[in-house]
């Protein structure tokens, strides 16, 4: 496998266990409850749409920051559906929860994850493809 789609994969699949262990609530935990919502399998989905993508953008020729933007912007929304369901899956359902009361619940504790992550994911992606085009056009 190429050195960035490699970099770009493990990239997420970091930052995607990352984000999901920070914004998970510590109570209700269980361990044997939907083994493909654990953060392992969340952030190698993330990564492989991610790393297609990113395929179909080199294709276009679009602009990196344009690539890194549009791409942080759907794991954003990704990990934030995935807060979801990890919260409605070891929380929500032990009890009675509305999806109101679920967001609620998973908004506040998701927002600064998202942003530190997201922050971190972009800039490291914008590096890695503007360091790929740079040895490209050498």
């Amino acid at each position: 496998m190429p050195r960035k789609p490699l970099l770009i994969f493990l990239l997420t699949l970091f930052l995607t266990v990352l984000q999901i262990q920070w914004a998970s609530p510590a109570d209700g935990y269980d361990a044997e409850a939907l083994n493909i919502l654990s953060p392992e399998a969340l952030g190698a989905w993330a990564g492989m749409l991610l790393l297609f993508l990113q395929a179909v953008f080199a294709r276009r020729a679009m602009p990196v920051a344009r690539q890194a933007a549009i791409c942080t912007g759907l794991l954003a929304v990704y990990w934030q559906l995935a807060n979801y369901v990890t919260f409605d899956a070891r929380v929500a359902s032990w009890s009675t929860y509305s999806a109101l009361e679920i967001w609620t619940h998973v908004l506040p504790a998701s927002i600064i994850s998202i942003a530190i992550c997201g922050s971190a994911w972009c800039g490291a992606t914008w590096l890695i493809l503007r360091q790929a085009g740079v040895k490209k056009n050498r």
